[in-house]
Order: structure tokens, then sequence, then C-alpha cells
């Protein structure tokens, strides 16, 4: 009874209600108790002071043995309310800190998506020659040296046959997944060195921006937050960039030296967790290279 009730009226009205049915109970026993005094002595004004000493110690034993747990009783409320009422103090302010929190790290992540569209937008010169595929920044294309990367790859010089095409990195990254989708080169050898491509130092830049949005996402309160801010953070860039951050992710987790093993890891769980649980379009994941898929079904992001 008393639990409907409470859930019906609320702790607060619930706890008052209580109060005031102790003090109902405890009114009562008093009369009671005063009445069969009066049954028992009978109604009067006693003559000696002996009787008027034993009948006030009789009354003041009465009052103390009701007050006594009365007492108790709205203290234990009094104290209970106050709990309460700091513990949804401590709910608010943490709250207040969490929504803080989220606001600090909205701007911060959002600023680094606007950084990664600006660097898309910029040009680079795609050779294709028939053995080999490079990509290289257009205002160091008259540069004699070979692209630098990140992985072991030879790149071989062919000047026989060559196509160069000028366009925007971004066109370049959706080319490349399209790509990866599709049937490879016939030469095996152009077909490696194009799918290291991404690795090269275009895309040195790259690897900074992705470490620090998912140290970000990481540190996030609040799992509502978190998905709230994925949503909008993922709208903000292309599924094709969101696909390369996983691919570097990956690279990144499995060239960490000692030492930088646990930030690999929790980049690639943060970036590849985060583009699984928004990318709506399931048959751009077979675009990323079957390492990736592998380790994706692994841990089961899949």
């Amino acid at each position: 009874m008393f639990t409907k009730l409470k859930a019906r009226v609320g702790q607060k009205e619930f706890d008052s209600r209580m109060i005031n049915l102790a003090l109902i109970i405890a009114f009562f026993m008093l009369l009671l108790l005063t009445f069969l005094f009066a049954i028992k002595f009978g109604i009067g004004l006693p003559a000696d002071i002996q009787t008027w000493q034993n009948t006030s110690s009789y009354f003041q034993n009465i009052i103390a043995l009701l007050t006594g747990p009365l007492s108790l009783l709205i203290l234990y409320f009094v104290w209970k309310d106050n709990r309460q009422e700091l513990a949804e103090t401590k709910k608010a302010l943490t709250e207040q800190s969490d929504t803080q929190n989220f606001s600090v790290i909205k701007d911060a992540v959002f600023e680094i998506a606007d950084q990664v569209t600006l660097l898309l937008k910029k040009n680079v010169n795609v050779i294709d020659r028939d053995s080999s595929y490079i990509l290289e920044n257009v205002d160091n294309s008259l540069q004699e040296e070979e692209p630098q990367n990140f992985l072991d790859c030879d790149w071989d010089i062919d000047p026989l046959t060559e196509d160069i095409r000028t366009i925007k990195l971004e066109d370049f990254v959706k080319e490349y997944f399209i790509h990866m989708k599709s049937e490879p080169f016939e030469l095996e050898e152009k077909e490696t060195q194009y799918e290291n491509v991404i690795f090269t130092s275009e895309f040195f830049t790259f690897i900074d921006k992705v470490k620090t949005i998912s140290l970000f996402m990481r540190s996030l309160k609040g799992v509502e937050y978190k998905e709230v801010l994925e949503i909008i953070l993922f709208s903000k860039l292309t599924i094709f960039t969101w696909l390369l951050f996983v691919e570097i992710a990956f690279h990144l987790l499995t060239t960490a030296k000692e030492g930088e093993k646990e930030t690999a890891e929790l980049v690639f769980v943060e970036i590849a967790g985060l583009t699984c649980r928004q990318l709506k379009e399931a048959n751009w994941i077979n675009a990323l290279s079957d390492e990736v898929l592998l380790e994706l079904k692994e841990r089961k992001l899949l």
C-alpha cells in the first residue's frame, strides 16, 4: 500500500504524509491514555501536592514515550530529505559540467572537421603510369624527389607512358574508394602502389586530425552526448573521408611502436566504431581493405 502511495504522490509528499500520520497517531494515543487515566483515578482537583506530582510525572512519561520516537522519525525524514536534495544538486552540477564538456568538445571537433574539409580542397597531381601510380602536391610538382610515405613502398619511375591529372584531393579520395570496390589493376605492383597511396606525404596531415578527433570523442562524458555528437560530426564529412580515417587509424594500429599501442588502439576503436555506427550505406564498408574488414569483423563492429 505504501509503495503504491509513494509512486503516486512522490517521495517528498509521501514523507510529509508519514510525519502527519505519526503526529495523529501520537495525539490519539495521548488522548487514549488520558481517558484511561481519568477512568481509573477520576476527574477532579486533588488537595495534596503529592497527587499533583504523581499526575505530572505520569503525563511527562507518556509524552516522553510518544515524542522520543516521533522526534527520531522527524529527524530521519529531515536527514533523508537533505540527502536527496544534495544528490539532486550533485546531479545538476554533473549535468551542467557534462553540458559544458560537450560544448567545448563539440566546438573542437567541428573545427578539426572544417580543417579537414579545407585540406581536402587542395589540388594534387595524379600521375598514372603503366606500372606505377603516384600522387603529388601541385606546389611540389617540379621537385625531383619521390613522394615520401610511411609504408615501405618501392616507387618506380616509369617515364614511358604517364597520364597526369590535376584534381582536388577530396575527388581523389572518392575515386580511390570507388576503385577499391571495383576490379583491381591488372598489374599487381601498380595495384599495391595505388592501395598504399593514401599513406604517402599528401595524407600525413590527416594523422593528427584522426588522433585528435578520437581522443576528444573518447573524453566525452555521457552516452547521450556522444551519440548526438557522432551523428552531427559524421554528417560534416563525406563517407569517403571517414573511410580514409579508418584506413589511417588501422595503419597506425598495425605500425604502432612500443608505448604507442594503447593510443593507437584507442584511435582505431573510436574512429572505426563511429564510422561503422553512422555509415548507413553499408555497402561502402566493402571499399575498405581486406585487412581492415577482417579487423572490424573480429571486433564485431560489422
